[in-house]
């Protein structure tokens, strides 16, 4: 058992030490800048929010819509939507695509991918190589 713990403790030393520390500290999503113009609403850091969440623009911009029930378009960095919402809504939606598309339901990292293989949605994950059927955005 004396060897056992030798092995383990030299392991340790040699990981680095911000490996044991939740990786979500680093994963600050901003929050969502909404701006209503007439019937429209702008969201204006839509490519700062999809920058840090590491995924498609168009993915993103297909899952608010289809969860507020309305068309959306994106123009620059900024993504339209037809009627008036609020940033506390959009904000909801976001953190629940985090949820379902970004973070690994394994160990809770952001370091994920999506890919398509045979027909069938993967969130493979790079840090614990955990592989979760998803449904489609």
């Amino acid at each position: 058992m004396d060897d056992y713990d030798k092995l383990l403790e030299r392991a340790r030393t040699q990981v680095p030490e911000d490996a044991f520390k939740r990786s979500g500290e680093r994963f600050k999503v901003p929050d969502v800048q909404l701006m209503v113009q007439g019937n429209r609403s702008l969201w204006q850091n839509f490519q700062d929010i999809i920058n840090v969440l590491n995924r498609p623009g168009r993915e993103v911009l297909k899952f608010v819509s289809g969860q507020l029930g309305t068309a959306g378009t994106m123009e620059g960095g900024t993504a339209i939507f037809n009627g008036k919402f609020t940033a506390e809504l959009v904000d909801d939606l976001v953190a629940r695509y985090i949820e379902s598309y970004v973070t690994c339901p394994v160990c809770t990292r952001p370091d994920t991918e999506i890919k398509k293989e045979s027909g069938a949605y993967y969130l493979i994950c790079s840090a614990c190589g955990a592989r979760t059927a998803i449904r489609p955005v």
